[in-house]
């Protein structure tokens, strides 16, 4: 049999989820309490727009719809320290602070509080707090996939730098005015067209012209027959050298960039020079309106008079012949500078400007094309073809010849081979053959590497050099387009830090609120029930314990 002090001893565990209906079964609170709340509520609301906000910045924190017990009490205790003075001749407070004092007892009547308590502990476990932590992880994934999305971007932007410094290292270019740079990159082709033309007159490819030619004169001619003519067109460029000369077409190049910048601005500026001599001196302007009405003719056309060419005379200035036209009017002698002020007629040559300017236009793009006299015979593909057919015909050869001499199973019959042919022959070793191979690839490179050929094209078609600088243009805008992508990811993480900033403080005080009404509630009912320990148990204490760890 159990004492009274065990009795005493024993706790009472609630399960948070039941604490309302659990004091309404034991009588501790009436069963009508929601609607006693809800009147204190109005009450409350009523009262707060009185409430002296200077007296406490607290105060100025609330919201009248979740002002509960807690908030009525310490609102009650504040008002108290600061106006302790407010009683009337009674002893009771009067002023704000007697009304909030009337709100808490109100609560404290038949426990009402608790009720209300129950209430919001099962709200905020079930429903705020849970949902407050949702937002919170939400904002968190997404800032984790801003700082992804960072990262790509940012390796997205070096990549694209990359690109666009390694393209215009390859032309030359310094990247700051793309078009001007490639305008004047392109006057380095003179010195690798006389680098190509000094190579192909070294003595390296001469002697692998003449080691060709002989042999082809020597193997490949039937006898009585004359010797086939090979590699006329490297002849032809070591007797007669082309001109080097590029700066015409760079000029026009240049003077087309110009023209095209001058038409942009051209019509605002030629608006604002034309003076139309018109001015607002309404005294002077005669209208030609006279106030006297004429007098109808009776044939319905007022004042004008159908006249039958029949009734013309002969000798009338006004008789027009059949067959013949009327006078001929020059268009260009009709001016339309109208002037209100003076009858002087002021010219203006706008048509003659325009076409004057497209024959500018016209004349720069003829330029751009060039004529073959004046421009280096190197501008043109098809003779850098056949200069470059004859140079793979002589590096094949030579290629060709060296695997032959260095050929172990075939040795002894080369030196054999070796001795029966001319003495021209002869005197050719693989290590005299090398250095031709070397020199003539390095001509190839010259005419054929890509710079050497976008030169050209810049040269010889204004469309390319359009395609070519927009390329370029188009890598450099990718990488400004990533990293105003990047300012836009760096203005949404300060949207979500200030979202997660506005989330925090509202999750740890729904926390805080909660553990409160926890309290309140285990220890009023501790002192209801004569001191016995209150537990409220559930899934309250793992919500409060995780919020304290983190």
């Amino acid at each position: 049999m159990q004492s009274q002090d065990d009795v005493r001893n024993l706790p009472i565990d609630i399960t948070f989820s039941r604490l309302g209906e659990w004091l309404v079964d034991r009588k501790r609170i009436p069963a009508d309490w929601r609607k006693k709340v809800a009147v204190i509520r109005v009450k409350i609301s009523k009262e707060f727009s009185s409430l002296p906000k200077d007296v406490d910045p607290y105060f100025q924190t609330l919201d009248p719809e979740v002002i509960g017990y807690l908030e009525a009490k310490k609102i009650y205790e504040i008002l108290l320290k600061t106006t302790p003075e407010s009683r009337n001749i009674f002893g009771r407070l009067s002023g704000a602070s007697g009304v909030w004092e009337a709100i808490v007892r109100a609560f404290e009547k038949d426990h009402i509080y608790l009720g209300e308590a129950a209430q919001i502990i099962i709200q905020n476990v079930n429903y705020e707090i849970p949902y407050l932590k949702k937002q919170v992880q939400k904002v968190q994934q997404q800032m984790a996939e801003l700082d992804r999305k960072e990262a790509d971007i940012k390796r997205s932007v070096a990549l694209s730098a990359t690109k666009y410094e390694e393209a215009c290292r390859e032309l030359g270019l310094q990247g700051n005015n793309v078009r001007r740079e490639l305008l004047e990159t392109a006057n380095s082709l003179p010195t690798t067209f006389a680098k190509i033309l000094e190579v192909i007159n070294s003595d390296s490819v001469s002697g692998a012209m003449e080691y060709y030619s002989a042999y082809v004169k020597d193997v490949h001619t039937e006898k009585d027959k004359p010797p086939r003519v090979v590699l006329e067109n490297l002849k032809d460029i070591r007797e007669n050298p082309p001109s080097l000369s590029v700066l015409g077409a760079v000029e026009a190049l240049d003077a087309d960039n110009n023209q095209s910048s001058e038409n942009a601005n051209g019509t605002d500026v030629a608006a604002d020079s034309i003076d139309w001599d018109i001015t607002l001196d309404t005294a002077e302007i005669d209208w030609d309106v006279s106030m006297v009405e004429e007098v109808d003719s009776g044939n319905d056309l007022g004042s004008y008079e159908i006249v039958n060419a029949s009734d013309i005379p002969e000798n009338s200035p006004f008789k027009v012949e059949e067959g013949q036209g009327g006078p001929e009017v020059d268009v260009s002698e009709i001016s339309w500078d109208v002037s209100v002020e003076t009858p002087q007629v002021e010219e203006i040559a706008d048509s003659a400007l325009l076409e004057s300017r497209q024959e500018n236009q016209i004349q720069s793009t003829t330029q751009v094309l060039g004529s073959g006299e004046e421009r280096s015979q190197l501008l043109e593909t098809e003779y850098r073809n056949k200069i470059l057919d004859d140079l793979y015909e002589v590096k094949a050869f030579l290629n060709q010849r060296l695997i032959e001499l260095r050929n172990e199973d075939t040795l002894s019959l080369q030196h054999h081979v070796q001795a029966v042919a001319p003495l021209v022959l002869q005197q050719y070793s693989p290590e005299i053959i090398e250095p031709m191979v070397v020199d003539i690839s390095m001509a190839i490179s010259l005419l054929t590497n890509k710079k050497t050929r976008d030169l050209v094209m810049i040269l010889n078609s204004k469309r390319f050099l359009d395609r070519l600088v927009s390329e370029l243009e188009e890598k450099k805008h990718r990488e400004v387009k990533l990293k105003e992508s990047l300012k836009d990811v760096g203005r949404r993480r300060m949207e979500l830090q200030n979202s997660l900033s506005s989330i925090w403080p509202k999750q740890e005080a729904a926390l805080v609120k909660t553990r409160a009404l926890k309290d309140l509630c285990e220890t009023s009912l501790s002192s209801i029930f004569d001191g016995r320990p209150v537990n409220i148990r559930g899934e309250i204490n793992t919500l409060l314990n995780a919020g304290v760890s983190a």
